[in-house]
């Protein structure tokens, strides 16, 4: 409860209360500070010093304790002693509190002085100033700790933006404060890629040039993905796992045909890195099918992803070698994909993968693919 002290102990005004005052800026350059007929009042945690709504008559200096500025259950700002609050609302006429003031600790003293007492003061005029002053050093110090909590989301969001897809993050927005994400049967492309021979590349390299050259064909590999509206999944060695999720009004082509474009981008631009007088070749598997996805893990750790079988092909078709062939000819192209997925190409593009082979694949037998 506030408990409103005996007036009468003011006339002299008390040392504490007179230091208080003058280390809020409230008084300075002020002669008379008892025509202000500050009033003490004490109360104790969880106590309102007033609420959202209320009229704006008077403000407080904290002489003992702290006050939370609140919005609801949410604290915008802690208020300590030596400070003043309150005072925004009483500029101008009929303004109302915008916020909760509530004491913070189990002994709470302010000096509540009202807006009236300030007007008739001699030296009203000096104490406006002086409120004003106090009303710019907090804006000023909200726009630092504003700016600073804005470079601090910026550095979280590239954190997540670095181990996780949006897709995956959009997902583990909409499950709130489970840990887990709920679990979705989707149609989706999936996408694996891998450099071919690429341990007997880097054998001899040293280990800052092997993950110089890592870095760089994963990064050729996953720009054209994103910018063609892909999600990386995961890095594995040096395979790579990206995914389209698809509408779910069936339509598939324009995301086909865009991981197509992706892929093709993604081998002309790994062919690039040279070691020694050797190219990289990057071999893509493309697929198209329902998979199940969401995270996937132990309790303590796990991993947004999908999987099924569609998954196990996608990543076969990828693996596929000359010896796997049993029926087809020719050389096996750099991009490898399924006769579902070829079905969702447009004309212009499926001509241009028109090589048709059938392999026997490790756990799944033979599959129809394209390159």
């Amino acid at each position: 409860m506030v408990e409103k002290l005996d007036i009468i102990e003011l006339k002299g005004l008390r040392p504490r209360y007179q230091a208080a005052l003058v280390a809020s800026g409230l008084v300075d350059d002020v002669a008379d500070i008892v025509a202000l007929d500050v009033r003490p009042c004490r109360l104790s945690e969880g106590d309102f010093v007033c609420r959202h709504g209320d009229a704006a008559e008077s403000l407080w200096v904290i002489v003992l304790g702290s006050v939370a500025v609140r919005e609801g259950d949410r604290t915008l700002f802690m208020r300590q002693h030596h400070e003043v609050v309150g005072e925004q609302n009483l500029l101008g006429n009929g303004c109302r509190r915008w916020y909760d003031l509530v004491a913070c600790e189990s002994q709470v003293e302010l000096l509540e002085i009202d807006k009236v007492k300030i007007e008739q003061h001699p030296q009203a005029d000096l104490l406006w100033r002086n409120i004003a002053k106090i009303i710019s050093l907090k804006l000023k110090d909200a726009s630092i700790k504003a700016s600073t909590q804005s470079r601090q989301l910026e550095d979280d969001t590239r954190i997540l933006q670095a181990y996780t897809n949006e897709y995956a993050l959009g997902r583990r927005l909409q499950a709130g404060g489970r840990k887990l994400t709920d679990y979705k049967v989707e149609r989706a492309i999936i996408w694996f890629s891998d450099v071919v021979d690429f341990s007997r590349h880097v054998v001899e390299l040293a280990p800052n040039r092997t993950a110089d050259i890592v870095q760089r064909f994963f990064n050729e590999q996953s720009s054209p993905i994103i910018s063609n509206g892909g999600h990386i999944d995961k890095f594995m060695g040096d395979g790579l796992m990206a995914f389209w999720i698809l509408p779910s009004d069936g339509s598939a082509s324009e995301k086909c045909n865009d991981a197509v474009k992706a892929a093709e981008e993604a081998i002309k631009a790994v062919a690039l890195i040279r070691i020694g007088n050797d190219s990289l070749h990057l071999r893509v598997g493309l697929h198209i099918g329902k998979v199940l996805s969401g995270d996937f893990g132990s309790t303590t750790r796990h991993q947004f992803t999908l999987i099924g079988p569609e998954v196990n092909k996608a990543a076969r078709l990828e693996q596929v070698h000359e010896e796997d062939i049993i029926r087809g000819s020719g050389a096996i192209g750099a991009i490898r994909m399924s006769a579902e997925y070829r079905n969702e190409l447009s004309d212009l593009i499926s001509k241009r993968y028109s090589n048709k082979m059938m392999a026997d694949a490790k756990n799944i037998g033979q599959i129809e693919f394209y390159c």
